[in-house]
């Protein structure tokens, strides 16, 4: 391809990228996050590879080819011992019910197709990365909002009585706000749900950022309840292999029929080389500790977000031992949260408005923007003291207008 020729695919990419002033979802802001170069938008895995883990990337050829030497159900079998052992979880005895897919948004869809085609009404945790409610309404699946606040020991119960759902579906730890279950909310939840004759959804794609889940187990909960269930899991907010990534449903027993069958018309089975590698990044997990290869980089650019956004007009709601690798930030100012990020688009950071997270009220999210941490801190640093520049400008001179505005 030519210079010329390479420039103008580029430049019909991104004119083919919708008005950044229109309401537009979280997914295609980070898409066009991605031709630049603070990327501070999607909450995947992109910090630098530890000594350990640049040690597996110059095995790649060797892993290939090892990879091509097993059966696809070895292969299979190992990543699930070792994303299991290291989730402190145990291998349900009845191997079929755990379905490989490239993504968790793969395993969201199925799910959804369940949904509606029982007729379910899905109680779904609000605020939440809006793909999952956007799924769900493409699929006609009947939507109702379940505040993140209301989920506790005490409000759990009244508010499945008072939704009536047949799925109560939840994030923990949730995304944005790092919002996590304890055993004692969790037992309370699967209580309720077995006296409402409720299936639960849970999705833990965040799960090794809270250490704590590994001190007690979910799946021996909930198998224990005799409960309909789906676990999401998934590998791409953990460790950084450039997308290469495997998302993982369990269910109950009573939905691996209809859940099987919606695999089925999905795919045959994930990539041998992605499961060979990823089951050596978990390995190394297992042996180094999470502390040291997970969640270090996390740890320290909240330190760097903190020291650069301190004080006034942002605040941040989650913690700095919050078991998420992104951070929930308040800005207390006269400005929108779109205004700002559309600015800070303009600068070249990117990062997301807390509107989308509020799928049903968005009005609840004006204030808000989410930033990942899972990022080169270096990327951090520079896109921290960018976006401290754009809310003392829109402070000082007004708003400025969305791009594509006269």
């Amino acid at each position: 391809m030519t210079r010329e020729m390479g420039n103008s695919v580029y430049a019909a990419r991104q004119s083919s990228v919708p008005n950044m002033g229109a309401s537009v979802s979280n997914t295609t802001y980070e898409r066009f996050s991605l031709d630049h170069s603070i990327n501070l938008s999607d909450a995947h895995c992109r910090q630098p590879l530890i000594p350990s883990q640049l040690e597996i990337i110059d095995k790649l050829p060797e892993l290939f080819h090892d990879a091509q030497s097993q059966s696809q159900f070895e292969l299979e079998e190992a990543f699930l011992s070792a994303f299991l052992s290291l989730a402190g979880e145990p291998v349900l005895r009845d191997t079929r019910r755990y379905l490989l897919s490239y993504s968790a948004s793969c395993a969201i869809t199925m799910v959804a197709s369940h949904c509606v085609r029982a007729g379910k009404r899905v109680a779904l945790i609000e605020p939440a990365f809006d793909n999952i409610p956007s799924i769900l309404r493409r699929e006609n699946v009947d939507l109702v909002p379940l505040p993140e606040d209301e989920c506790t020991i005490e409000g759990f119960p009244a508010a499945v009585a008072r939704l009536e759902p047949a799925v109560v579906w939840l994030v923990s730890p949730n995304n944005p706000t790092g919002w996590t279950l304890s055993e004692s909310e969790f037992t309370t939840l699967v209580e309720c749900c077995a006296a409402h004759q409720c299936t639960l959804v849970l999705d833990t794609s965040f799960r090794f950022y809270a250490p704590t889940l590994t001190s007690w187990s979910q799946y021996d909960i909930l198998e224990e309840s005799g409960i309909s269930y789906i676990v999401l899991e998934d590998t791409g907010k953990t460790w950084s292999t450039s997308e290469l990534k495997v998302g993982l449903t369990v269910c109950s027993e009573d939905l691996f029929h209809d859940m099987y069958r919606l695999h089925d018309d999905l795919l045959q089975s994930v990539s041998p080389f992605h499961l060979r590698v990823l089951t050596e990044f978990i390995e190394d997990s297992r042996k180094s500790g999470i502390e040291d290869t997970i969640l270090p980089f996390v740890r320290r650019n909240r330190d760097i977000l903190r020291s650069i956004l301190s004080g006034d007009p942002f605040r941040f709601v989650t913690e700095r031992q919050a078991p998420v690798s992104v951070d929930w930030v308040d800005i207390q100012a006269e400005f929108e949260c779109e205004d700002f990020v559309h600015a800070a688009i303009r600068e070249g950071v990117h990062v997301l408005p807390g509107t989308n997270f509020f799928w049903n009220q968005p009005d609840r999210g004006r204030s808000f923007i989410r930033i990942p941490l899972a990022r080169d801190p270096e990327v951090v640093r520079e896109g921290a003291k960018i976006l401290r520049d754009v809310a003392n400008q829109l402070s000082a001179d007004g708003i400025l207008p969305h791009p594509g505005e006269n």
